[in-house]
């Protein structure tokens, strides 16, 4: 279960960030995912409360996925398109595109801290 290492991998980042005061107060973390990213939200939840076992500095801190929308930029006339149904379509001039822009990404979007 590749979440387990995704989960540990966000904390050593905010270890790495912000001092161990700060890391003490943080209330929340809001995560933005792609559809295409290969991540499972369930699963991610769950290897999160999973952590908290371990760590029960952070077991206040919650977890916030949003999932992101697939998009493509056609490299013919530069219009972005939401993908829809996996069609990799251009919906200005109806050329199949690859160039993803958005979708495949796993961002440490916000954390939140109380002050």
């Amino acid at each position: 279960m590749h979440e387990t290492s995704i989960v540990n991998s966000i904390f050593r980042t905010l270890e790495q960030e912000f001092e161990v005061e700060k890391l003490n107060n943080m209330k929340a973390i809001h995560l933005k995912v792609g559809i295409l990213s290969n991540i499972e939200p369930r699963l991610l939840y769950n290897a999160y409360e999973a952590f908290h076992m371990t760590n029960p500095i952070y077991q206040k801190v919650k977890l916030e996925i949003e999932m992101t929308e697939l998009k493509i930029k056609c490299e013919i006339c530069e219009h972005i398109t939401n993908v829809k149904n996996y069609r990799f379509i251009c919906d200005n001039c109806k050329k199949p595109s690859k160039n993803v822009i958005q979708g495949e990404e796993m961002l440490i979007h916000k954390v939140e801290f109380d002050d």
